[in-house]
């Protein structure tokens, strides 16, 4: 979460000091998104090397197989090395499949939350129900739909 999604937050924060200050100085909602959606936030401190890596990765499904394309230069050099290291393609199996499952909970994880983002669910059951999680959560819901938008980028 970056401070872009703070700001955003702030300013939808109804009744908040901060909303008011904002909107007292001319500055809606609609604006701050407009001029976020504007910045990359690679050229920002917001950015950590992560996120920078994550922003460079697609997810691709076909009729049967879901493709998870890496493109930072960091993993497409490791995978090459691990790929020339076995003489292949890296599947899980044998002994290495224990270390795929890691990945695999971690894509179907990201994927139903996703799912919750986008329809716009309720969060499950433990989860952070603070008026500032929420908020922040609304702001990351817009910013999303504002992307598909974009051509789903």
């Amino acid at each position: 979460m970056g401070s872009h999604h703070l700001l955003e937050a702030l300013v939808r924060a109804e009744g908040s000091m901060a909303a008011k200050v904002l909107r007292d100085l001319g500055i809606d909602p609609e604006a701050i998104a407009e001029k976020v959606d504007e910045f990359d936030a690679e050229d920002t401190t917001d950015a950590t090397p992560e996120e920078t890596g994550a922003r460079k990765m697609e997810l691709r499904v076909t009729d049967d197989e879901v493709h998870l394309v890496f493109r930072d230069q960091a993993t497409v050099s490791l995978a090459k090395t691990v790929a020339e290291l076995v003489g292949g393609p890296v599947t899980a199996t044998g002994p290495v499949t224990g270390r795929f499952v890691p990945l695999w909970t971690a894509t179907n994880e990201l994927l139903v939350s996703l799912l919750q983002s986008l329809r716009n669910e309720p969060l499950p059951e433990g989860a952070d129900r603070g008026k500032a999680a929420l908020l922040v959560r609304r702001v990351l819901h817009d910013r999303l739909r504002r992307r598909r938008g974009e051509g789903g980028r």
